[in-house]
């Protein structure tokens, strides 16, 4: 049976090609498995802002200025924006799913960002964001807070 020059020539390509696969699963692995961490942390977080008038006060210029284009002057997600966005904003009017998450997750969404939205730790210092985070609990009907320990699955 004559042999196949081109054969040999493959079998590095397919090596080649699934180091890449298995370097590109680990990497992807790597990622989620901080992220998720990060998140299972940020959960516990407590907010040190009061949700005071002047507080919220603060959160609604932040939101002004740096939310309202996506999320929307009523916090439903319909900002000017949110129509070119890949994923809907958040609706921060919907009260049972906004107490599903904590303060500290809120406060890390902001911090770190969720695609499309970008993260504002370089934008905002940390007061700002926790009194974001103040104002958007308001849209749900009041300024509360899910206590750190509260037992609700974390977002992503």
């Amino acid at each position: 049976m004559p042999s196949n020059p081109r054969g040999k020539n493959l079998w590095p390509i397919v090596v080649i090609g699934l180091l890449g696969v298995i370097a590109t699963a680990t990497a992807g692995f790597v990622y989620w498995s901080v992220k998720w961490g990060e998140a299972a942390q940020a959960r516990k977080l407590v907010n040190p802002v009061p949700p005071s008038p002047g507080n919220i006060a603060a959160g609604l210029q932040t939101y002004r200025n740096h939310c309202q284009k996506c999320h929307g002057e009523n916090g439903d997600g319909k900002g000017e924006k949110a129509p070119e966005l890949s994923i809907t904003p958040h609706d921060f009017t919907d009260a049972h799913e906004m107490r599903v998450w904590t303060d500290g997750e809120l406060f890390w969404v902001i911090t770190k960002g969720h695609r499309p939205m970008p993260a504002f730790k370089d934008k905002l210092n940390d007061e700002e964001r926790w009194q974001a985070v103040d104002y958007i609990r308001t849209f749900a009907g009041k300024p509360w807070h899910v206590p750190a320990n509260a037992d609700a699955p974390p977002k992503n």
